[in-house]
Formats: structure tokens, C-alpha cells, sequence
């Protein structure tokens, strides 16, 4: 059976081990402490769009932003300056409590997603609007009020060409998207799209003309984008869609060229007079051109010399048979000549 130690003996190897210059690094070896990244996070309010969504979310309302205010500008007759502010994620309650009441509040849908969205415009931007479109100087209103009937009426327009720009931004990635307005209230509280501890991501707008400034809001439910968040995040639509849209434009500016048109112009002189000579001409009298019967006539497209041709008839009417096509070297050089 093992002798046990006594205190004395337990001291006094403690203090052999002591003297002898044993660490405690060879019974416990020090670890180095890596302290961990801690970050906020509200369980109130869970971040359902990440934020490669939300800046592929500014980056596309960005673009928006760009084309409104070029729209607006000629719907107005005014500069108009359209600043992307801020895109952010919130409850539905506290985009509500952020808003005046009264304003103008319109349900959107985004067919063929499920679910609305909404569409707010500051009453500090909707008077002088109003006030503008009637001929006005477009001034705001100090007292704020709601809005009346033909008020609302005259607004349907403007939120007209607004969704119309939503719909042309989104379409790049939902090609089908069809934005439409279903009912405006003067109140936010009347409707209510989402419960008040959804998720939402709120899109604020600075609208600038004169000396008026206001505030439009696109909020839309995360649940709403559930669907799409996968498009959004993707760095691909971005490139795909540019390129597709170049080539939408390439291809619609080649449709309309097809159907303009353009002088064409057959010369068979020239030749010269003087003042006098025209002025004797009578009925009957014959002029003498500078070309010879058996040379080829130019055909000229624009003023621009294209094809070499010759004279005949085709029917009842005179015609000419193009027998060379010009290359550009020399329709340059016919140009240069002609300068």
C-alpha cells in the first residue's frame, strides 16, 4: 500500500519544486486569448435583407433617381433634382410615425409579387406640384391640409410618370413587373399593408425644383421581397441588364431609322450660266449640261455621293439602274473636293 504524505513533507517538496526552477508552463501551457467580435443586435427588429441587398437595393433606385428627375424636369417645365438619401431597414410602425399626417399615401402593387407597397410623397413637395402644374409659381403651402378631390387628380399623373420610371428600373430584375396604384388616402393610419413589427426596407428620395424641397418614401416589405432578394443580391443582373438595355436601344434606334426618311438626288449637270443668260431664257430654249450621254450619273444620298448610275425609264415614269456602289474612300474624297 502507497506511504501517504504528511503536511511537512507536502510543504517541503512544494518548496524543492519551487527552488528547482519548475514553471507551471509544463503542467498548464498558456494559451493565447483571442478576444471574439461582439455586435448589437436588436431581436426586435431582425435584419431580414442583408447588406449586399441593400446596396444592390441604392445602387438600383440610384439609377431611378437619375431618370425621374429627368422626367419630372419636362413634365414641369422646371430643373428638378432628384437625391437618393438613404435606404434603410425598419419596423412598418416607425416608417408610420415617421410621416406627417395629413399626406399623400398610395398603396402600390408590384403584380406579380404578392403583398403592396407604398408610395409617399411630403406635403411640402404636393402643393407647390399642384401649384406648378396650374400654372402657378409653384410655391408651398404653409398651412398643410389634406387634399382635395381634383387635387388628388391633378397628383395622379406625376405618380403616374413615377411608377412608370419604378417599373422601366425594376424591370431589370423583374422583366414582367407591373407597378399600379390601387387607392390614396390622406391619412397613413387608415391603411395598414403589413403588421407594425414587420420588416421593411424604406427608400427616401429628395425631390429640388426652385426653392421647394420635399421628401418622397417607397417603403417596401421584406416579405414582399422575399420572392426577389435572390436577384437583388446577385452582382449579375446589374452587368446583364446593362448590356441588355444597350441592345434594346441599339435595336429600337435601328427600328425607327428604318423609317426615316431621306433625300435622295440625281444630278445630271452641273453646268454654268450667267445672270444675263438665265434671265433671256424662254419656253423651249435648250441648256447644255456639263455630262456626257454615255457617263454614269451620281446618285447622291443625304448630299452624300453613294451609288453611279444610269438614266431610263421604268413605266411611265424616268428610273435610273444603279451599276456601282461608291466606297467611302471615295465619297470622302468627292466631299473634300466639293470643299
Amino acid at each position: 500500500m502507497a506511504d501517504i504524505l504528511s503536511q511537512e513533507e507536502i510543504d517541503a517538496l512544494l518548496s524543492t519544486v519551487a527552488d528547482t526552477g519548475i514553471k507551471d508552463e509544463a503542467f498548464s501551457p498558456e494559451v493565447d486569448f483571442v478576444p471574439k467580435k461582439i455586435s448589437v443586435y436588436d431581436f426586435r427588429r431582425p435584419d431580414r435583407v442583408s447588406k449586399e441587398q441593400i446596396r444592390s437595393i441604392r445602387n438600383l433606385h440610384d439609377k431611378f433617381a437619375r431618370n425621374f428627375s429627368s422626367s419630372l424636369s419636362n413634365f414641369l417645365r422646371t430643373i428638378t433634382d432628384i437625391n437618393l438619401v438613404s435606404v434603410d431597414q425598419m419596423t412598418y410602425g416607425e416608417f408610420l410615425m415617421s410621416l406627417p399626417d395629413p399626406t399623400n399615401f398610395n398603396i402600390i402593387s408590384m403584380i406579380p409579387l404578392d403583398g403592396s407597397s407604398v408610395l409617399e410623397i411630403n406635403p411640402s413637395l404636393v402643393f407647390p406640384i399642384v401649384d406648378k402644374l396650374l400654372g402657378g409659381p409653384g410655391l408651398p403651402m404653409y398651412k398643410v391640409r389634406e387634399l382635395t378631390a381634383l387635387e388628388q387628380h391633378i397628383m395622379e399623373s406625376v405618380i403616374y410618370l413615377l411608377l412608370k420610371e419604378l417599373e422601366d428600373t425594376w424591370k431589370q430584375v423583374l422583366p414582367n413587373v407591373k407597378f399600379k396604384k390601387e387607392i390614396t388616402e390622406n391619412s397613413p393610419q387608415v391603411v395598414q399593408i403589413v403588421a407594425q413589427n414587420e420588416v421593411v426596407v424604406l427608400v427616401v428620395f429628395e425631390v429640388k425644383f426652385a426653392d421647394v424641397s420635399g421628401m418622397i418614401n417607397f417603403c417596401l416589405p421584406a416579405v414582399v421581397l422575399e420572392p426577389v432578394l435572390g436577384k437583388i443580391s446577385s452582382q449579375d443582373w446589374l452587368v446583364g441588364a446593362k448590356k441588355a438595355k444597350s441592345s434594346d436601344y441599339v435595336n429600337r434606334i435601328l427600328e425607327i431609322l428604318m423609317d426615316v426618311q431621306i433625300p435622295v438626288r440625281l444630278e445630271i449637270g452641273p453646268t454654268r450660266l450667267t445672270v444675263n443668260d438665265v434671265l433671256d431664257l424662254s419656253p423651249m430654249d435648250s441648256i447644255v449640261f456639263e455630262h456626257k450621254y454615255e457617263h454614269d450619273i451620281d446618285l447622291k444620298i443625304a448630299n452624300l455621293k453613294k451609288f453611279a448610275t444610269e438614266m431610263g425609264i421604268v413605266g411611265v415614269k424616268k428610273g435610273v439602274i444603279i451599276k456601282k456602289i461608291y466606297e467611302e474612300s471615295e465619297c470622302v474624297e468627292e466631299i473634300r473636293s466639293e470643299q
